[in-house]
């Protein structure tokens, strides 16, 4: 990137000089020039206070659309395309409005009685999509060279033809010629325009608070003035043959009452546009913003909360960047998965403190092991990854791994603990050892040979190693392929109330339905989706169907709350809050029909991560529930600073509490906890009447398990609530024997 901030500082130069140029030439005429001898359109008259006035509404324009650019930049993918649409339209309109403030600021020497709407709307409706151009590419995450060459080309191709059409729909009579040199000129410097608007949004949207107000001012009002003088630019393209028989359609007094007309009407849409988002809740966001990085590339990926080095979603970014760029440079890049060995004692053993300080240091070591080239990422608890770039010679990569081990092994010293710890790690090789899709496949399974062979050693892909790395891929592309075909459905287990024994609700269950192996439960593949990072896109479908099965229910006249697992990837998006509401918002669902279930284990191997995720549930009014509780040891210091809305006893509780008297009083002990907290509780796994009577008497909220029902079909859990109310309306209680079809 540092060659294209040497290309438009030389590029402003240039249009510094070209444009103090066309001003001499242009703008010092008197006010009675008319027609060259070649035709071209000149200008007639001028005036400075609206030359000005423009600039100065253009440079505005400038300096504070950086705002936009960064919403579309920080919001989600289900808000992308809304911010998109709607900043493009509203921001089409004020480049047009702009255009024809610069007609009346610069009039040429034609005037007609004519005018045609349809190529009009024909000018608005590209000056939208040269917007859209714009916006889109200075929002993502990446600008590459060639994108921005090829953009910045279509952007001042569609100012262009935004230009011609606006003058063709005022003078439809005039046959019009174009002279092919300045029409050259005229699309180079649009081009040159271009590009340095897209730098500018694209380096303002995420580096807004590095720069000081005067410095972007300066930036914004360059921008501005180069806007206005590309009008005559554009004005000397057009040759025409024509006699100049009628009067002037604006006098002069005429002009200044337009252009203060169109400049109210242009800060008018500008601040509608700043400001209107904020009324409208689907377009509400509450990111977080992050810390940026000085580094080229570093400073517009994700973070990681604790490490600070980029997380699971800026890896893929850089990865797919840097594949990229080996492959026009002709090198190799390697991929080195690293993962911790026995780092879970540490946090048994110390504290979970003490551990997020040991991946703190570790981050920080295997920076220092790497060069500066290269790149390291935290994907997940324990499990980092490191991509080394600009390899000639695959034994260039060996050193580089072997500081990485070397670096993990030394002793850390946390907190006066000595800890010892070590990593294995696997490396694969692009694109020797696959594809983008296959090669964390590849690096994923070298890793895991590493720690077959004892641990605390590097191993690199190879033919041994491919068998069980094609199976791991043959699984991912079956998850993708299930995804796509839908082969995933949902069950529903009733919950209880303990003491009446009313439904209160379902807990949302999924199945994977593979058309050779039948059906596969949870555990055997949600851990290998979330390996692949696909637990984003089959938590969304989870949540989508269950708001369909809650507004399907509503239709039967049921009032449905249901119960929807996340997993621990979810904790790592930093958008899950927007995305949840979102759709919920179009299905009509509201906060209180559906709780989020988070496995205690997740909640506390991600603390700062879980704290930080529910803080934002919270605001948002969704209720969070831990699931499994008890299955990890706690403290109470823990619980009491854990503001969820529900625990959920883990089964194993519930199937020793009758036969185990200290099983019994814990489970009674955790419930009394837990209500003086105001906490919900419920019990899962209750398969006996025994189960049942105890907890109730605990005073235990609600319940579930095979005593009521297994996991059924939301046809049959449909059936089964009007089954139950029906009942009760003739009998004036619920019982389980209701409870069986």
């Amino acid at each position: 990137m540092r060659f294209l901030h040497l290309g438009v500082n030389g590029t402003l130069f240039a249009f510094i000089k070209l444009f103090t140029s066309i001003e001499t030439n242009l703008f010092c005429q008197q006010n009675n020039v008319t027609n060259n001898n070649n035709g071209h359109l000149m200008i007639e008259s001028y005036n400075f206070w609206l030359i000005s006035l423009s600039a100065f509404i253009s440079s505005l324009v400038f300096f504070y659309s950086c705002k936009f650019v960064t919403r579309i930049y920080e919001s989600n993918p289900l808000e992308r395309n809304q911010f998109l649409a709607i900043y493009s339209a509203s921001m089409g309109c004020i480049l047009f409005s702009i255009d024809n403030l610069n007609w009346v600021a610069i009039e040429p020497s034609l005037s007609s009685d004519h005018f045609s709407l349809p190529i009009f709307f024909g000018s608005l409706l590209v000056a939208m999509l040269a917007i859209y151009t714009v916006l889109s590419e200075a929002s993502k995450k990446i600008l590459t060279f060639n994108a921005l060459l090829n953009k910045s080309f279509t952007t001042g191709l569609a100012g262009y033809v935004m230009f011609y059409l606006s003058f063709v729909s005022r003078h439809p009579e005039i046959p019009l010629t174009l002279n092919l040199v300045n029409l050259l000129l005229a699309l180079l410097a649009a081009t040159l325009l271009s590009a340095m608007i897209i730098v500018y949004f694209f380096k303002m949207k995420i580096a807004n608070h590095n720069f000081s107000i005067l410095v972007k001012a300066v930036m914004a009002t360059t921008l501005g003035c180069l806007m206005v003088f590309l009008n005559p630019l554009f004005n000397a393209t057009l040759s025409y043959e024509y006699q100049k028989t009628q009067t002037a359609v604006y006098l002069v007094n005429e002009r200044e009452f337009i252009a203060v007309f169109i400049s109210v009407a242009i800060l008018s849409l500008f601040v509608i546009t700043l400001v209107a988002p904020n009324f409208f809740e689907h377009l509400k966001t509450r990111f977080k913003k992050l810390n940026f990085s000085d580094g080229e590339l570093d400073d517009v990926l994700d973070k990681d909360p604790l490490t600070k080095i980029s997380n699971r979603s800026g890896f893929d970014a850089q990865l797919n960047y840097s594949i990229k760029r080996s492959t026009r440079a002709g090198k190799t890049i390697a991929l080195a998965f690293i993962d911790l060995d026995h780092f879970k004692p540490v946090n048994d053993n110390f504290g979970h403190h003490v551990g997020d300080a040991v991946l703190i240091k570790i981050a920080q070591r295997l920076i220092q092991s790497v060069r500066a080239c290269d790149f390291v990422a935290r994907i997940g608890g324990d499990e980092f990854v490191a991509i080394i770039q600009d390899i000639t010679y695959d034994e260039d990569i060996t050193p580089i791994i072997e500081r990485m081990v070397r670096s993990v092994g030394e002793p850390f010293h946390v907190n006066q603990f000595n800890i010892d710890i070590s990593c294995s790690v696997g490396v694969a090789v692009y694109p020797g050892d696959g594809d983008i899709d296959k090669l964390m496949v590849s690096a994923d399974a070298a890793m895991y040979k590493a720690k077959e062979n004892g641990r605390n050693q590097f191993k690199f892909f190879d033919t041994d190693i491919e068998s069980a790395s094609d199976a791991m891929l043959t699984i991912q592309r079956e998850l993708r392929h299930a995804l796509e075909n839908h082969e995933f459905e949902l069950l529903f287990q009733p919950k209880v109330d303990c003491k009446t024994q009313q439904p209160i609700g379902a807990e949302a269950l999924i199945r994977w339905k593979h058309p050779k192996k039948g059906i596969i439960l949870p555990n055997d593949f949600l851990s290998i989706a979330e390996r692949f990072g696909l637990m984003g896109s089959i938590n969304a479908w989870v949540l989508d169907e269950v708001c369909k099965t809650i507004k399907r229910a509503k239709n039967l006249d049921i009032d449905l709350n249901i119960s929807i697992n996340l997993a621990r990837q979810q904790l790592r998006n930093q958008h899950i809050v927007a995305e949840i509401q979102a759709i919920m918002k179009l299905y009509h669902v509201t906060a209180s029909q559906i709780i989020f279930e988070i496995k205690e284990t997740t909640a506390i191997k991600n603390e700062i991560q879980f704290m930080s995720i529910l803080e934002d549930f919270k605001k948002a009014h969704l209720k969070v529930s831990i699931d499994d509780f008890g299955s990890h040891p706690f403290s109470l210091s823990y619980l009491q600073n854990l503001n969820v809305d529900e625990l959920k006893l883990d089964r194993v509780f519930i199937k020793e509490m009758t036969d185990n008297k200290a099983t019994h009083a814990l489970v009674d002990a955790v419930i009394r906890l837990a209500h003086a907290l105001d906490f919900n509780v419920v019990a899962e796994g209750v398969e006996t009447e025994a189960q049942r009577v105890a907890l109730a008497n605990m005073g235990c909220n609600h319940m579930q398990g095979y005593l009521f029902s297994k996991p059924i079909s939301e046809k049959k859990l449909t059936r089964l609530f009007k089954q139950l109310n029906h009942n009760f309306v003739s009998t004036g209680q619920y019982t389980v024997a209701d409870y069986q079809l």
